[in-house]
């Protein structure tokens, strides 16, 4: 009879605990590879740069979906009259920020295979 009373605690109190672990379905987009700008043909560079604005966009929109998750949250304690779990917000800033690094990187790739690339096919 104990055993069973500690599984139910353990689950009643994993269950309790659901919301926090909650995720937001939001898709986390894949960086694209920037070619090297010394070799690669107009074409490359030019689908690379469509790729990379692509990304950027993708980027924006998961932000986006991860800032409307925190809100969806945040209502969703005051409906139910309960306390906002701060760390939905703070590990949901850390993916936000994670992502705008990786964003303003592409951003610095692919300028520099355009640069690279001007400058190696200078007609």
């Amino acid at each position: 009879m104990p055993a069973k009373f500690g599984l139910t605690v353990a689950v009643l109190t994993w269950l309790g605990t659901a919301p926090a672990f909650a995720q937001a379905d939001c898709q986390l987009p894949i960086p694209p590879a920037s070619p090297d700008g010394h070799t690669a043909t107009q074409q490359q560079i030019l689908a690379a740069v469509a790729d990379a604005k692509n990304y950027i966009s993708q980027s924006d929109v998961y932000q986006q979906c991860l800032l409307d998750y925190v809100a969806a949250q945040k209502k969703q304690a005051v409906e139910d009259k309960k306390p906002f779990d701060t760390y939905i917000e703070t590990s949901t800033q850390k993916k936000i920020d994670d992502n705008q690094k990786t964003k303003i990187k592409v951003g610095a790739e692919i300028n520099t295979a355009v640069s690279d690339f001007k400058m190696s096919h200078p007609n």
